[in-house]
């Protein structure tokens, strides 16, 4: 976690998808999270797509007001600059990685 940690206080473009093994939601979510995140962290475009285990990693998504699972984080700059809450459709999540390449 503690490398999640530097990628966003060095600025990093990210998205951070909160989610739970238990998670009906994210049981939908992660296979396109999976696809999405395979494509985008095998190019060079600056953007890195990471999930991460609310259930292993508690205090980490408390500290970014995790509520309801899955919900993804966009980072940019240190900065949340747009939140998800539920499962989305892989276009919506391919216009979240364009949006954030060209930011």
């Amino acid at each position: 976690m503690e490398e999640l940690v530097k990628k966003i206080e060095n600025g990093n473009k990210l998205i951070v998808d909160f989610q739970a093994e238990w998670c009906p939601g994210c049981k939908v979510m992660k296979p396109v999270f999976n696809r999405v995140s395979e494509k985008v962290n095998n190019e060079d475009n600056g953007v890195e797509l990471i999930m991460v285990d609310v259930d292993q990693y508690q205090d980490f998504a408390i500290s970014f007001g995790i509520r309801n699972i899955p919900t993804i984080k966009v980072f940019n700059n240190g900065e949340v600059i747009d939140t998800k809450i539920g499962a989305i459709p892989e276009d919506k999540l391919n216009e979240l990685v364009n949006n954030l390449i060209n930011e």
